[in-house]
C-alpha cells in the first residue's frame, strides 16, 4: 500500500514538473499601450500580405539587435510588401530591449488581428509595419504619458520654469543635430535636494534634423502642460520620447557592432574613404565614411587604386571600381533607413551581394562625426523601482496615463 501511494505521489509530482516546464517555455507576448491598427482593407490568413509581415517581424529582432537598436525595412514585393521600423528607447537596458525586439513583433499580429498598418508603442520599444513605406516625417500622436514624483522633494513653479526652458531648448537642438537622435542633458535649478534638472530626447533615426526637433519641441511643450510642477515626467509616441528628471536617467547605449579590421579604399588621393574597426557603429555612419571633400572630384574620373597593404585582400579578392563608386553613394543615400550596414556595404564590396539599386540623383556626400562626440552617459545610483520609463530613486513612484488619441 505504500509503495503504491508513494508511486502515486511521484506521478503527480512528474506531472507537475512537467506542465511547469511547458509553461516556463511558453513566450508572454508583450502587449501595447493603446496601439493604432487599422480596421480597412485587413489581411488574412494564408495570404501573401501575411507571409511577408511574417517575415518581416521574424526578421526585425536580429535586424534591430545588430544594428544600433534601430531597423526600418521591407518585406516582399508589390502589393504584397510589408515596410516596419522598431527602435529601443535608450533608457531601457540591454536585457529589456532585446526582450522587447523579441516579444513585440511575435505578439503584435495578435493585438491587432488582420490589420496593414499598425504603430505600437512598450515600455522599451516602439514597433510599427504598413502596406506602405513608413514616412520619414514625425507623427505626434502622444501614446502614453508618465509622471514620476519623488519622496521628499518638491518643484516650485519658478524653479521649474528656470530649469525647464533651457533644458527643453537644449533637447530639442541636441537630439536633431546628433547622428544618432539620441541626446541627454542637465540644467541647473535652485531648490532642495538634487540641484539638476536631468533630460532625455530621442527620436527615430529616420527622421532629419527638423522633423526630430518639431516632434521634441511639440512634446516639451504638452509635457509642461500635462506636469507644470512635478519633478519627473515623460511622453512616449511612434517618432519620438521626451524625459525628464530631477535625478539622473539611467542611459543604455547600444552595444558596439562587431566586425572585421580596417579596409582603407584609396584614389590617388589617398584618403577617399575606409571602414575602421573598434568604433561606434549606428544607422546614420554605419557604411564606408566618407572622409575626403574631393570624393565627387574623383568620382566622376572612375580612378580608384587599392593598397598593397589590406588586410585580408589579395588582388584576385579586391573589387573594381564600380562596386566602389556605387558604395560610396550608397552610403550617401538621402534615406538614412535605406544606407548599408558595414557587413553590407563589405559583402558588395566583396561581389558577395549585388549591386544596389539608387536614385538617379544623389546628395552631396557629406562627413558625419560619432554620436560619442555630442553627448555623455549618465547611470542611476542607489536602488531602481519597476517604473515604464527607467531607473529611478527607490523612493520614486510612476503613475502613467494612457492619452486619447
Amino acid at each position: 500500500m505504500a509503495s503504491r501511494l508513494l508511486l502515486l505521489l511521484a506521478t503527480f509530482a512528474l506531472i507537475f514538473v512537467s506542465a511547469a516546464g511547458q509553461a516556463g517555455n511558453k513566450i508572454e507576448r508583450l502587449r501595447p499601450f493603446h496601439p493604432s491598427c487599422s480596421t480597412t482593407h485587413n489581411y488574412t490568413d494564408g495570404s501573401q500580405y501575411k507571409k511577408s509581415l511574417d517575415q518581416l517581424l521574424a526578421a526585425l529582432p536580429a535586424a534591430a539587435g545588430g544594428n544600433g537598436w534601430f531597423y526600418k525595412g521591407s518585406a516582399g514585393s508589390g502589393p504584397d510588401a510589408v515596410f516596419g521600423l522598431i527602435m529601443c528607447f535608450t533608457d531601457s537596458n540591454a536585457t529589456l530591449c532585446l526582450d522587447c525586439f523579441s516579444r513585440a513583433p511575435a505578439g503584435i499580429t495578435t493585438v491587432c488581428l488582420g490589420s496593414q498598418n499598425v504603430s505600437a508603442a512598450y515600455d522599451a520599444c516602439v514597433l510599427r509595419y504598413s502596406s506602405a513605406p513608413i514616412p520619414a516625417t514625425v507623427d505626434l500622436r502622444e501614446v502614453f504619458a508618465v509622471y514620476t514624483p519623488i519622496s521628499g522633494m518638491s518643484m516650485t513653479s519658478e524653479a521649474m520654469q528656470g530649469a525647464w526652458v533651457p533644458l527643453m531648448t537644449s533637447l530639442s537642438s541636441g537630439a536633431a543635430s546628433d547622428p544618432s537622435r539620441i541626446f541627454n542633458s542637465s540644467t541647473s535649478y535652485s531648490g532642495m535636494g538634487s540641484q539638476e534638472m536631468y533630460g532625455l530626447a530621442q527620436c527615430t533615426r529616420d527622421l532629419n534634423g527638423s522633423q526630430c526637433m518639431r516632434c521634441i519641441t511639440s512634446y516639451a511643450k504638452r509635457l509642461g502642460e500635462l506636469f507644470p510642477n512635478n519633478t519627473g515626467g515623460a511622453i512616449k509616441g511612434y517618432s519620438c520620447y521626451l524625459r525628464y528628471l530631477v535625478a539622473p536617467i539611467n542611459i543604455t547605449l547600444p552595444p558596439e557592432t562587431a566586425w572585421g579590421p580596417m579596409l582603407i579604399l584609396l584614389t590617388p588621393s589617398r584618403s577617399i574613404f575606409g571602414i575602421s574597426g573598434g568604433s561606434r557603429v549606428t544607422s546614420s555612419h554605419a557604411c564606408l565614411r566618407i572622409r575626403c571633400g574631393n570624393f565627387w572630384r574623383y568620382l566622376s574620373s572612375s580612378v580608384c587604386s587599392f593598397s598593397n597593404s589590406l588586410s585580408g585582400y589579395t588582388p584576385s579578392t579586391r573589387v573594381n571600381s564600380t562596386p566602389v563608386m556605387v558604395v560610396g553613394l550608397w552610403c550617401a543615400h538621402p534615406d538614412r533607413s535605406l544606407r548599408p550596414s558595414i557587413r553590407q556595404a563589405v559583402n558588395v564590396l566583396r561581389s558577395e551581394l549585388p549591386l544596389p539599386n539608387l536614385p538617379a540623383r544623389m546628395p552631396v556626400a557629406t562627413y558625419e562625426p560619432p554620436p560619442d562626440a555630442f553627448y555623455t552617459s549618465t547611470v542611476v545610483t542607489g536602488g531602481s523601482s519597476s517604473t515604464d520609463t527607467g531607473t529611478t530613486h527607490q523612493s520614486s513612484m510612476t503613475i502613467t496615463t494612457v492619452l486619447p488619441k
